[in-house]
């Protein structure tokens, strides 16, 4: 008997899906991979058998997060980017995509706010919405004045830094690098502009695109469409592969998703979205889902800051997580706990777990920070630099602020030239004698805790990326998500979807029936789910004077 059929036909199924990816000759290949269901894995095997160096091969990705984990497996076989920082070296080694931007540039998030304020100094209009016309390579914008105010503070921000890559490379001005395997993950989550540097790249080197529709949340964030993925998917350019078999979650998970994609089509919602399988994987997780077998739903009676019922079933459910789950997530590198909740019960969820005294992870993958700091650091090293002065001026907001942006429109003037002499002084003294703050980073080994987990709160689109032993989603009420129960948006659902696959042993769906003195409904994604596959917990205070609690 062969080691497939003891395994039984789903591991049978699975390399055959796999095998094909990898036996196909095709130079162009789509592969449609629900959540959880081995992209890395496949990536892994796929630059195995890749010819040439590991410097011939490239994986792109979209948010430092996903990077940082595809790194983590794949750095010894391929250079591992998001498509902003593999953006950001082409303009430091190509003098023709640089352009008027000197080699000794700055990347500086944020610069597009900064410019956004120069546009309304020096017209006296409100900006137009220079990002999002990056994003969408609309044709008629206003770019060359971000351009020109980029080149005078010898900066870029992310979205320009691929802008112009794209604009030197379609030009033909430039050669894109051709390389000998190309890789592109999570691509449901690009927007046209990156959709389009993806475009030339794959003109001249064999490519493979990973997504899923299922799983697109950026379209309000960043400009993001599922729609460059189902393009792929139907125009034939590109051979189409499809992943089965969930081998992150358990089975109840696995079937509360197709519930709701079932529902989801009956309501004519998920109008193209690509047809995919997506099936429980009993070899990896046949353990986990006779362990957990059911989705809790908790209802709470009330929630408030005084009356954290929320905090506290959270603290009560962490606490109970075993230890041997918590340790295989340290060593895994992913949380123990994840809770995605969004306000205004994440800050009393992250209140209350904190009072207790759980380490109570918040960062954001997107967070970025342009504050008067950054400015005077610059300044430490050059005491002309115009990005540095803009900083520093755009926090200390002084009188003449208008005016010396004004002088600078044209840009013949450096700042630093049209500046009060007392001012000037005075923060360049403050520039010189700056001494940032020493970060110290720990390991996370040294402060980690066989008994105590770091949780880590974040919301739906900061949750990408990520997966955890046990996930709460908190906040599920009719009114936020869905935001309207008789208009329920495709993008609602996507949500709920990636909330629910982050799961790797159990998933704890919370609402309350009463949020500071106003009755709430719960989501009608909840009524979604068979209710076969869900335990009811009602929490009030009968509940936690039954658990010994006052």
């Amino acid at each position: 008997m062969s080691e497939d059929k003891k395994q039984g036909p789903e591991m049978a199924e699975l390399r055959a899906a796999i095998k094909a990816v990898l036996s196909s000759p095709s130079e162009k290949k789509l592969v449609i991979a629900g959540p959880g269901t081995g992209k890395t894995t496949l990536f892994k095997q796929m630059l195995e058998l890749a010819p040439g160096t590991p410097d011939q091969r490239i994986v792109l990705t979209f948010i430092n997060n996903l990077k940082n984990d595809l790194e983590d497996d794949l750095s010894e076989l391929a250079k591992v980017f998001t498509l902003h920082s593999y953006c950001l070296g082409l303009l430091h080694r190509e003098p023709a995509l640089r352009k008027s931007l000197s080699t000794d540039f700055r990347c500086c998030p944020g610069l597009a706010s900064l410019i956004a304020a120069d546009w309304e100094i020096i017209t006296q209009n409100d900006a137009p919405q220079f990002v999002s016309e990056m994003r969408s390579l609309k044709e008629e914008n206003h770019i060359p004045f971000y351009l020109s105010r980029g080149k005078y503070y010898d900066a870029v921000d992310f979205d320009d830094t691929v802008y112009r890559v794209y604009k030197g490379l379609s030009s033909g001005h430039v050669v894109p690098n051709s390389y000998k395997l190309i890789l592109i993950d999570e691509y449901q989550d690009f927007n046209a502009l990156e959709a389009g540097v993806i475009d030339i790249l794959a003109e001249c080197s064999p490519i493979l695109i990973a997504g899923d529709d299922d799983q697109a949340l950026y379209s309000q964030l960043r400009d993001a469409s599922w729609d460059h993925i189902r393009l792929l998917s139907n125009a034939g350019e590109y051979q189409v592969f499809k992943l089965p078999f969930c081998m992150r979650c358990p089975k109840v998970i696995v079937d509360a998703v197709n519930d709701v994609l079932t529902q989801a089509k009956e309501l004519d919602s998920l109008e193209g979205r690509i047809d995919k399988p997506y099936k429980h994987f009993p070899p990896a997780k046949g353990s986990d889902s006779a362990k957990y077998p059911k989705i809790a739903h908790v209802e709470t009676s009330v929630q408030r800051q005084k009356v954290n019922y929320m905090g506290r079933y959270l603290t009560q459910a962490i606490a109970q997580i075993p230890s041997d789950e918590i340790e295989t997530a340290l060593r895994g590198g992913y949380p123990a706990a994840l809770v995605i909740a969004a306000q205004p019960y994440r800050d009393q969820v992250v209140s209350h777990l904190e009072s207790v005294g759980y380490n109570v992870d918040t960062r954001r993958d997107s967070d970025t920070k342009l504050n008067r700091e950054v400015g005077l650091l610059i300044l430490k090293v050059d005491q002309f630099s115009n990005l540095g002065w803009r900083i520093v001026l755009g926090t200390d907001s002084p009188s003449f602020l208008h005016e010396a942006i004004v002088a600078t429109a044209a840009g013949r003037h450096r700042l630093v030239d049209v500046l009060p002499s007392e001012y000037r002084e005075h923060v360049l003294a403050e520039a010189n004698a700056y001494q940032p703050a020493e970060e110290l980073e720990a390991e996370a080994e040294t402060h980690a805790s066989v008994d105590i987990p770091t949780v880590k709160v974040t919301s739906f689109e900061g949750a990408k990326g990520l997966s955890a032993q046990h996930v709460y989603i908190a906040g599920l009420h009719n009114g936020e998500l869905p935001h309207d129960s008789a208009s329920i948006k495709d993008l609602e659902i996507c949500k709920f979807v990636v909330g629910l696959t982050r799961t790797r042993k159990k998933c704890t769906l919370i609402r309350t029936r009463n949020f500071a003195g106003k009755w709430k409904t719960p989501s009608s994604f909840i009524s979604w789910i068979d209710p076969a596959r869900l335990e009811f917990i009602k929490v009030d205070a009968q509940y936690w004077k039954d658990k010994g609690h006052s």
